[in-house]
């Protein structure tokens, strides 16, 4: 059996390993795991070929495989041979690739999987499913969250995207919900032995990072290099993850260019009408816009499609190139 299982999500991909490894091995004494990072296609082979106890399958983990072979992008010959991998494979044994950092199944391992193959994709809930799960985890923890605190919760850990995915899935960024499980945890120890109030959210969980890089996605927006290059440097300082730093700032363009295009129409009012969960975030680009020369969202899209274009043709491949390369592209003309 042939097990793959991507994100988003991290904690929904370790469910699904879990899940699928103890169903194959309950006592867990024929598994073994492996870090696709340090180790070669040759290897897992071997692995997965090799005889479990007492004769019987065995169940092999490996972790990141598939995103470092995606990653070295190579093509004919030195493409990955998943064929070879998956046709090693024995009937008694499972093997089981674990990628919460794709959100998808690479085109070249989709079409080498055999028929019987499970995939699994760890997309997290949005929206009033979220609120749902939210109010769950509140009651399997002996505690309670109405529906307008759950609500409150999801807006204020994920303001831009926990009701929708981005309409650029590069620059999405999905709810963590291991992340979210421990807020949950958090408030209902506060809670004890009532209910999560609105009040305890507002006071014990900080608001989500794009509140903090705000200062940092304003500037890239006005132009401003030297503001710009500062506050990415704070922000990394500060342990942001520049692959969230980047999403972010793809959401804010694509605003941007939104509110650009709208003429005079309210700010917020467009926030309500495009459905984002904080209109008034409209109102915040309406500011910067005010402060920037004509053209600058047209211009901000542009080189944001660039960027996104190259990382997709593997010419950026680190975030913090492309943020580099972003902000470059919305400094000063040279003369």
């Amino acid at each position: 059996m042939i097990v793959i299982a991507v994100g988003p999500d991290a904690s929904m991909v370790r469910h699904a390993v879990t899940k699928h490894a103890r169903k194959a091995d309950p006592d867990g004494q024929s598994t073994s795991e492996m870090d696709g990072a340090a180790v070669t296609m040759t290897d897992v082979i071997q692995a997965i070929g090799s005889v479990g106890f007492f004769s019987a399958g065995r169940v092999v983990i490996v972790h990141d495989l598939i995103a470092k072979m995606n990653k070295a992008g190579g093509r004919g010959r030195n493409a990955a041979d998943w064929s070879a991998l998956f046709g090693a494979v024995p009937d008694a044994s499972t093997l089981i690739l674990a990628d919460p950092t794709l959100t998808g199944i690479p085109a070249g391992v989709r079409k080498a999987l055999p028929a019987d193959a499970i995939t699994f994709q760890g997309e997290p809930p949005r929206g009033p499913a979220l609120v749902t799960w939210i109010r769950n985890g509140a009651a399997s923890l002996g505690s309670e969250m109405d529906e307008m605190t759950a609500r409150l919760l999801a807006e204020r850990l994920y303001p831009q995207s926990w009701q929708r995915k981005s309409t650029n899935p590069a620059f999405d960024r999905p709810p963590d919900l291991e992340l979210v499980r421990n807020e949950v945890a958090k408030l209902a120890t506060a809670a004890a032995p009532g209910p999560i109030t609105r009040d305890l959210v507002e006071t014990l969980v900080a608001r989500g990072d794009d509140d903090r890089i705000f200062g940092f996605i304003d500037a890239v927006i006005r132009g401003d290099l030297t503001g710009s290059t500062t506050e990415l440097d704070r922000l990394v300082a500060a342990g942001e993850d520049p692959h969230k730093i980047l999403a972010q700032l793809g959401q804010t363009i694509e605003l941007t260019s939104v509110l650009a295009s709208a003429g005079r129409r309210e700010p917020a009012q467009v926030g309500r009408e495009i459905g984002l969960s904080n209109p008034n975030r409209m109102t915040a680009i309406a500011r910067g816009l005010r402060s920037s020369s004509p053209g600058r969202a047209r211009r901000a899209v542009r080189v944001m499609t660039t960027a996104d274009r190259m990382m997709k043709t593997g010419q950026l491949r680190d975030p913090m190139d492309v943020l580099y390369f972003v902000i470059a592209g919305m400094g000063p003309s040279p003369h």
